[in-house]
Parts: C-alpha cells; sequence; structure tokens
C-alpha cells in the first residue's frame, strides 16, 4: 500500500518574530506614540515571555527604523521631525512613481482593477467611521503599486520604509482634513490612470504623498529627539 501524502506541519513563529510582530503593531497603528519610551520589563510582562527575545525583537525593529535604542537611556519609537517627513516623502515620490510607471506599462488592467476595488473598500470604511480598517487599506493602495512594478528593488526599497510610512500615516490621520484631501486624491489618481493621462496621475501622486510634511509642519507635534530627558513635543510653523 503507497504511503498517504501528509501535509507538511508549519514551525511556529520564536518568540523573537511573535515579539517584533506585536511591538511593530502597537506602533503603527499608535498605541505608542513617535518618541515615546519602551520598557522592556512592561513588555515583558505584557506579552507573557522573556526579556531576551524581546530584545532580539527590538534590535531587529531597530533595523527597520521604528525604534531607536540609547545606551544607558532605554528604547524609543522612531521620531521625524518635519525635516525627515519631507525626505520621506521625496524618496516615496521616487519609488513610487517609478513603480506606477512600470506596473501601467506591465500589468495596467491588472492594477486598475485592484485600486479600484481596495477605493471602494476605503470609501466603506470611512462611512462606517472604521479609521484603523481604512489606514490598512490606504496602505494596501500603495503597495498594490509597488508589487505590480515587476522589479525587486523597487519591492524591497518598499518595504524598508513601509513600517515607519504606516505609522506616520496613523499620526497624521488626526487632522481629519487630511484624510479627506488624501481620500480623494485616491479617486482622482485612479480616474486619471483609467484615461491613460499617467503624468497627471504622478502629478496627483507627488502631492499625495509629500502632503505629510505641510500637514506635520502645520501644526502635528515635531518630536526633535528620542532621548527621554530632552523629548520635547515642539509645533514648527510652516514656512
Amino acid at each position: 500500500m503507497a504511503p498517504q501524502k501528509m501535509k507538511r506541519i508549519k514551525a511556529p513563529d520564536s518568540l523573537c518574530d511573535i515579539a517584533a510582530t506585536a511591538i511593530r503593531e502597537a506602533i503603527i497603528t499608535g498605541r505608542y506614540g513617535l518618541g515615546e519610551a519602551i520598557s522592556e520589563n512592561s513588555l515583558s510582562e505584557l506579552l507573557g515571555i522573556s526579556k531576551t527575545p524581546i530584545r532580539e525583537a527590538l534590535a531587529n525593529l531597530r533595523h527597520e527604523g521604528l525604534v531607536s535604542i540609547v545606551p544607558r537611556k532605554g528604547t524609543f519609537v522612531f521620531t521625524m521631525s518635519v525635516d525627515d517627513v519631507a525626505q520621506l516623502g521625496f524618496y516615496r515620490y521616487a519609488l513610487e512613481s517609478t513603480a506606477l510607471d512600470l506596473a501601467m506599462a506591465g500589468h495596467a488592467k491588472e492594477l486598475l482593477s485592484a485600486l479600484k476595488s481596495i477605493c471602494t473598500a476605503m470609501t466603506a470604511a470611512r462611512q462606517a467611521g472604521e479609521t484603523r480598517k481604512y489606514l490598512e487599506l490606504d496602505g494596501q493602495f500603495h503597495q498594490a503599486i509597488v508589487e505590480r512594478c515587476g522589479n525587486l528593488y523597487l519591492i524591497e526599497g518598499y518595504q524598508a520604509i513601509a513600517g515607519r510610512t504606516a505609522a506616520l500615516r496613523t499620526h497624521l490621520s488626526q487632522h481629519p482634513t487630511h484624510t479627506d484631501k488624501s481620500m480623494n486624491e485616491h479617486v482622482e489618481m485612479i480616474a486619471l490612470l483609467e484615461k491613460g493621462d499617467l503624468a497627471a496621475a504622478r502629478k496627483v501622486l507627488k502631492q499625495h504623498v509629500t502632503r505629510g510634511e505641510r500637514t506635520y509642519a502645520d501644526g502635528i507635534e515635531d518630536i526633535a529627539t528620542a532621548s527621554a530627558e530632552d523629548r520635547v513635543i515642539r509645533r514648527k510653523r510652516s514656512r
């Protein structure tokens, strides 16, 4: 009798991976604020695991740019000045505009179908007041563009900033007008892409991904340092 095939058992995630996932999610969703101190002891108690995997998880999140580890002071959620936000927006535009060109050249029909589906879900989430869901879908909208560009290096480059971008998106959602304009721009980009006006769509994309700099400077906290004793919240006026 021939032996029956057995389903391969998936190896469980390590405690380090479990801790990293939990902490990453807490940062992205805003449960930890930008610049906020992260206690290994508190995480150990909260997650029910020892400090060793938590320490390893924080080291991994440091490589993702989500935390800063300051010797003899502790671990802090990453911080962003207005200049940091401007640079991130510039990088996002350079990366996403190139990805958009490539995706439209090779997978236009598939991309437009995905973007319209995501945008419909975003509208429903907004109407239902499901902010967290809306922000997740916002991220999926941009991810859909990058995933279809066919360039591994662009995809890796986007993944390297995905966590910080998601956390900043949550932070900026405190300004309702920012989210209103952002939603309208998603709809406008789809309409322009359907008409084949890629140049105009890129123009809207640039406005879209660099708005964080203007909103951030216009009244959202600019936390200049992750140092515990120096962490002063300031407000900068837009230039």
